[in-house]
């Protein structure tokens, strides 16, 4: 068990965010192309009411070849600035066989989130580089070290102004959150 801790930014210009990224020196370690399938759990349990998500992703980098698939359990956020929320997962063999299985259970309502995602290592942390389709591109800040909130705000506060954007970018849905919105899905 791990706690996910980051924030999410919405970005216009993502070729100018990339120069600005190896600029300050982060390296390009991976191009991932993510399929994500979250699994509407409603006959069980009030996911929204809740603030949990169960997400099937399969993993394909593009630049070292190799698929990994997964199952993740997203719990209850604990903080919003930075997100911080528990995350399980589990990797599994079959991501399709995996969906199979839930349909099977009854759970029809799978919504999938298709991203390209470029990582780059800077410093203390992840910044991932997000195409999301129908949403467009952001940038996620993932921290590889837990630091206290001052060494945090501090470390956000000059990457933000290297990066030319600012807290108002900052998106605290999900992806999954933005995209049911867009296409005017109630999710319960």
């Amino acid at each position: 068990m791990s706690y996910e801790t980051e924030i999410k930014l919405r970005i216009s210009n993502a070729d100018y965010i990339e120069k600005k990224l190896k600029e300050l020196g982060a390296e390009l370690d991976n191009i991932i192309e993510e399929e994500d399938y979250y699994i509407d759990l409603t006959p069980c349990v009030d996911m929204k009411r809740n603030d949990i998500a169960l997400r099937i992703r399969k993993s394909k980098s593009l630049t070292k070849g190799d698929i990994v698939e997964e199952v993740t359990f997203k719990g209850k956020r604990l903080s919003e600035f930075p997100k911080v929320r528990k995350e399980i997962t589990v990797n599994i063999s079959n991501a399709e066989k995996m969906l199979e299985i839930f349909r099977e259970l009854g759970f029809r309502n799978v919504y999938t989130v298709h991203k390209i995602r470029k990582v780059y290592i800077l410093s203390n942390s992840k910044v991932f580089l997000d195409y999301v389709e129908e949403l467009g591109y952001f940038i996620e800040i993932e921290l590889l070290k837990p630091m206290d909130l001052a060494t945090l705000k501090n470390e956000l506060a000059r990457l933000f102004t290297a990066l030319n954007v600012s807290e108002r970018h900052i998106e605290r849905k999900t992806y999954l959150e933005l995209l049911l919105e867009k296409r005017g899905i109630i999710f319960s």
